[in-house]
């Protein structure tokens, strides 16, 4: 993942790739497409909607929605390991890691936010309040200046938003990594031991239940600056996949108790919709409930948060426990993906936003829609992948090296 090639010498002791969390990360990605497409037929408002939402869509899109951007943030943090027990510690290898970031997410985002974004923002105010349409070119001219009518803040980042959180979470591990590497290491060893028993399931229930007290207060922004529930989920997640990503003993623990972690997952699911059925009113899809008149007292809401928690982590525990023990292989098909999800991930949005613009006027079923709909985003974002990794100069906006790697026989290897 460096933009310079390594010397031979530490090509021997670099670990075994975790084909697994590959695996893992791309399958991620792919339903955050899916995800996306399911958010435009939502009764909710999005940079642009479709006027016929798909009932009960939303109670189907919350079996992913607590866990699955944590997921990818501990992912991040286990690439991030392997990406630095390449180098030697040291401080020149701190900053090196933090210039590899800075050229891998950073540059992407800047460029995201100028020309990849600014298709959703024009269509989302064609959509919405049409009677403030520009021209393109006048458009875009207010885009950049933050100067306009619209309800928008521009330029922004919209679902590019995980990039600019990944870029901060990097840089202030280069922070610590400057300071040296053997504080990480010992704090690694001192997680090990008990994380490789039953306490791999419960421990992290606890940390993420108690950030979820802060979802009241905080709620979610996406701005960065005032993100502080979301701070206090994806940083300790993205430190736990960097400080535990080379431990063996708790490989094997998750693998042992992933039934468990399923168990716990959907178990606290359906605690946390029937709370949200009975005192907030949300459908569970399939049948009304009855709405409780009172509010709910103080120790449920308390515990409905670590229900939340329970959802969460058990979600990823168990697809971290079967992906180790069924998805520990390479592939053809993986090692095309692998450098394919990012670029993916930064064109989707904006071809599920347009053709989402357009394609209820062809006036198709609505299953029918929504199959094309998630046919476009796909084909649309693989053509550009295909486009950008074949022009050199386009690699590097979407996070990719400026020439493709070779490979060999022994690729395998993080």
């Amino acid at each position: 993942m460096l933009p310079t090639p390594l010397p031979e010498t530490a090509t021997a002791a670099r670990p075994p790739r975790r084909h697994d969390l590959d695996w893992i990360r791309v399958g991620a990605f792919f339903l955050l497409i899916f995800y996306h497409v399911g958010v435009f037929y939502e009764a909710d408002d999005w940079h642009t909607s479709s006027p016929r939402p798909i009932e009960g869509i939303e109670l189907v899109m919350s079996l992913s929605s607590p866990w699955r951007l944590g997921l990818l943030f501990l992912i991040a943090g286990c690439a991030t390991r392997f990406l630095v027990d390449r180098d030697p510690p040291g401080l020149v290898s701190a900053g090196r890691f933090a210039a590899s970031r800075t050229l891998r997410l950073f540059v992407p985002l800047v460029f995201g936010m100028l020309v990849i974004i600014p298709p959703q923002t024009f269509y989302q105010v064609l959509y919405y309040t049409p009677e403030l349409a520009e021209s393109l070119p006048r458009f875009y001219a207010l885009y950049l200046s933050g100067e306009h009518a619209w309800d928008i803040i521009t330029p922004t980042w919209n679902h590019l938003w995980f990039v600019a959180y990944l870029w901060v979470y990097s840089l202030l591990l280069a922070v610590l990594l400057a300071g040296g590497r053997r504080p990480l290491e010992a704090l690694g060893r001192v997680l090990e031991r008990p994380l490789s028993t039953p306490l791999v399931l419960i421990a992290p229930i606890v940390g993420l239940g108690l950030a979820r007290q802060l979802y009241p207060v905080f709620d979610r922004s996406h701005a960065l600056v005032d993100d502080w529930y979301l701070h206090s989920v994806y940083v300790p997640l993205f430190l736990f996949g960097f400080l535990t990503a080379q431990s063996d003993s708790i490989r094997r623990a998750l693998i042992r108790y992933r039934w468990a972690a399923l168990a716990i997952a959907l178990g606290a699911w359906l605690a946390w919709r029937g709370y949200l059925a009975a005192w907030d009113g949300l459908p569970w899809g399939l049948t009304s409930w009855p709405l409780l008149e009172a509010t709910p007292p103080a120790p449920l809401r308390v515990a409905m948060r670590f229900a939340y928690g329970a959802v969460q982590w058990g979600a990823m525990a168990a697809i971290l426990g079967f992906g180790a023990r069924h998805l520990a292989f390479d592939h053809p098909v993986l090692r095309y993906l692998t450098p394919a999800v990012f670029p993916l991930y930064i064109l989707h949005q904006t071809i599920t936003v347009v053709a989402g613009y357009y394609l209820p006027g062809l006036g198709l079923p609505l299953g029918v829609e929504a199959l094309v709909l998630v046919a476009v985003t796909f084909g649309g974002a693989f053509l550009g992948y295909e486009i950008i990794r074949r022009v050199a100069p386009l690699r590097p906006l979407f996070g990719l090296r400026w020439r493709a790697p070779v490979r060999s026989r022994d690729a395998g290897r993080a």
